[in-house]
């Protein structure tokens, strides 16, 4: 047996195409009196939900350095417990990584990607010692070390001869401590990459899944908004490389930040190819937006990071009132800094924020639940959401991200324009990133006060911990910025542009199409259709006399008398059933932005 240069070493290997699985011999050489504890965490930061990554282990066993089998103890669902031994011990097992998320590990043809929280076992008591690992293709024979992206650090010379003595194809990399070693997610297969360097960080665009994009304008828009981020922090920047690796679908969308690298899920059809105007669609706009916050994470979040989650594990929830903070910010600043680029013109912008607002101003459980609440229940609400949730909780990505303009405009007006939020995140990255300290929980009512001298606590308070609607529109309207409600055209209205059609009467539901009239998936607390008796699930098949289609839905409401009882028929459990509908006029839930004082404008987004 050759001896590792590392006292904790994984050898991972792409056993499987077909059966999409991984083996990762695990060697540890430190001596244990009582025994080695082995656990794999239960949950990824950045995605606060308890997934249980234990239950892809399909097999574990383990042997000493002879080759002798050694009896391993599950204990509970993610913790193996190995007996006392003087010399090595070798732990094998084997995964299935059939989990095509940013989260997850997965395998298919083209590639594997994975997460180090998905495949490499923790040893309890050495989570800050060094680890190496080796990386084999195995089942890939085609592809050699050029086909691996990650931004793991590779091991000298000497140190990969040493752990690829049996000759082997294998690639090697070292962390510093186990926290890091899962902190660098890992793609090996057939993928397209383009290079970039801004202010002396180099970059790395990676595609896999296939795609017809043109890079090059790509990259192109992302070295503006990346020179954006680094400005904003200012130098030194906490990397000097860093990767955006992008798994390809018809139809997904999905980030999360790693403390190099980001691991994204898009459209491949949605990314710019060479008919791209030169003004982003507001699909390749999506994207860049998606670059934009991950890359943001790499200060807020990373390295920036909340008490709470600093001192908790990986095994069990750890909760905490400052996700707002996290998330809300960096929301607000990724379609921000796409402004500040150039990349979207100031037009562009006001029209996202527009959505944003629609989005906020469309959720009834903005007006139950404050984003200090929804950060804390993230674990079992956000991420877990039902049909319900639109009318229950508030999401602490899109009220934290108005919240956060809220905050930026309220401290240009209290400064007299001399700080802004820009002045909040030098003072977080300064006093807190870049040295390691974790944030308490007040931590902006504190630097607001300390630092800025600026008493914004009554604002915060109502705004963080309470359910009050946001001043919004009295805010934008010291900055040349008209706010302006008008009824929806219909279900696929996201807002952020005005239009002089629009539906007439409510109905408040949200539906799918079906050979047989509509589906109900959603329905809004006090509408029409809530107060008619409408559930999720229903089978919507006529208004009146009139037969229900997915393009004729919305007429039919809108042709009907107001506050006359309209009858609406439909299946519940194969039950046919109907009721009693009343319309009422359509809300103004949908909003759009003007300017109206360009130079106003300009002391925000000049």
């Amino acid at each position: 047996m050759t001896t590792p240069p590392f006292s904790i070493h994984y050898d991972l290997r792409v056993s499987s195409v077909a059966g999409h699985l991984i083996d990762v011999d695990l060697t540890l050489q430190p001596p244990s009196k009582k025994g080695h504890k082995l656990t794999l965490p239960a949950w990824i930061p950045g995605s606060y939900m308890i997934r249980d990554f234990a239950k892809h282990i399909i097999t574990l066993v383990a042997r000493t350095a002879n080759g002798e089998k050694v009896a391993v103890n599950k204990i509970d669902k993610q913790t193996w417990q190995l007996p006392p031994s003087d010399g090595a011990i070798i732990v094998s097992y084997q995964i299935y990584a059939y989990d095509l998320s940013v989260r997850g590990a997965y395998i298919n043809d083209q590639y594997a990607f994975f997460n180090g929280s998905n495949v490499f076992l923790q040893v309890e008591g050495h989570t800050s010692q060094a680890c190496s690992v080796t990386l084999e293709h195995c089942d890939y024979p085609e592809l050699d070390s050029t086909n691996i992206a990650t931004t793991l650090r590779l091991l000298t010379s000497n140190e990969i001869a040493k752990l690829t003595s049996n000759g082997l194809e294998k690639s090697s990399y070292y962390a510093d401590d186990y926290a890091e070693l899962i902190d660098h997610p890992v793609l090996i297969g057939k993928f397209d990459s383009q290079l970039f360097s801004v202010d002396g960080v180099d970059f790395s665009l990676v595609f896999a899944g296939g795609h017809q994009s043109d890079m090059a304008r790509i990259t192109a828009d992302l070295s503006h908004i990346c020179q954006q981020h680094l400005t904003l922090f200012g130098k030194p920047a906490p990397i000097q490389q860093y990767l955006f690796i992008t798994l390809l679908t018809d139809a997904a969308f999905g980030g999360l930040e790693h403390r190099a690298s980001t691991a994204l899920m898009f459209a491949r059809n949605d990314l710019a190819d060479e008919t791209e105007p030169s003004v982003p669609t507001e699909a390749y706009r999506s994207f860049l937006s998606l670059c934009s916050h991950e890359f943001f994470h790499t200060w807020h979040v990373k390295r920036i990071r909340p008490s709470e989650l600093v001192e908790g594990g990986l095994a069990t929830e750890v909760y905490s009132k400052q996700l707002w903070i996290y998330e809300g910010i960096t929301s607000y600043y990724d379609d921000l800094l796409l402004q500040r680029s150039k990349v979207i013109p100031v037009e562009d912008y006001l029209l996202v924020v527009g959505q944003n607002l629609t989005r906020l101003q469309r959720n009834k459980g903005r007006l139950k639940q404050s984003v200090a609440a929804s950060s804390f229940d993230a674990w079992t609400k956000f991420y877990k959401q039902d049909e319900s949730a639109i009318n229950h909780i508030v999401s602490y990505y899109n009220k934290g991200a108005v919240l956060a303009m809220c905050l930026d405009l309220l401290i240009r007006l209290k400064s007299k324009h001399q700080y802004s939020l820009d002045n909040v995140m030098h003072v977080l990255w300064e006093q807190f990133g870049r040295c390691g300290t974790p944030t308490p929980e007040h931590v902006i009512h504190d630097i607001l006060a300390k630092q800025l001298g600026l008493n914004l606590s009554e604002f915060l308070a109502k705004a963080v911990y309470g359910t009050d609607e946001l001043p919004v529109e009295s805010l934008l309207a010291e900055f040349g910025v008209g706010l302006h409600y008008r009824t929806r055209v219909d279900n696929n209205d996201k807002g952020g542009m005005p239009s002089t059609k629009g539906i007439k009467h409510d109905f408040g539901a949200a539906y799918k199409i079906k050979e047989l009239g509509v589906e109900i998936t959603q329905v809004v607390e006090h509408s029409s259709a809530y107060e008619a008796g409408v559930v999720v699930g229903d089978t919507i098949i006529a208004v009146d006399s009139w037969q229900v289609s997915g393009s004729n839905l919305s007429t039919l409401i809108d042709r009907l008398v107001p506050q006359k009882p309209s009858t609406l028929s439909l299946l519940r459990d194969k039950r046919f059933l109907q009721f009693s509908l009343i319309t009422r006029p359509a809300p103004l839930d949908t909003v759009y932005l003007s300017i109206d004082d360009s130079e106003k404008l300009k002391t925000w987004l000049g």
